[in-house]
C-alpha cells in the first residue's frame, strides 16, 4: 500500500465537502467544509486508503462503539507553506503604490 499523503500535524485544506453518503448514515457527523485550515490528528489504515482526523472536528462520541468518523485523504490538499515577508518590504510597497 502507498504511505499516507499526510502526516499527524501537517495542516490541509478540503477539496470535496460533498459528504452527502456520511451524513446520510449518521447526520449528527461534523464534517469538514471547504476554506479553512485544518490540522491532521490522526491517520487510518482503511481498505480504501488512508483516513484521516481532525483537530478542530471531534466525532468520537457521534457513533458510540464504533471508531471516530473519518475523512478519506483524497478529500485534501496540503496547505502550501507561506512565504515569509518582511514587513519594511510590505510597507515600502504599499506606500509606493
Amino acid at each position: 500500500m502507498k504511505p499516507p499523503l499526510f502526516h499527524i500535524g501537517q495542516e490541509v485544506i478540503c477539496t470535496n465537502d460533498d459528504f452527502t453518503l456520511l451524513l446520510v448514515q449518521n447526520p449528527n457527523i461534523q464534517t469538514p467544509k471547504r476554506g479553512p485550515i485544518y490540522t491532521v490528528r490522526g491517520l487510518y489504515d482503511t481498505h480504501r486508503g488512508y483516513g484521516i482526523t481532525l483537530h478542530e472536528i471531534n466525532n468520537a462520541e457521534v457513533a458510540p462503539g464504533f471508531p471516530e468518523a473519518n475523512f478519506h485523504e483524497s478529500r485534501f490538499a496540503p496547505v502550501p507553506p507561506l512565504e515569509e515577508i518582511s514587513i519594511a518590504e510590505a510597507i515600502e510597497e504599499s506606500v509606493t503604490v
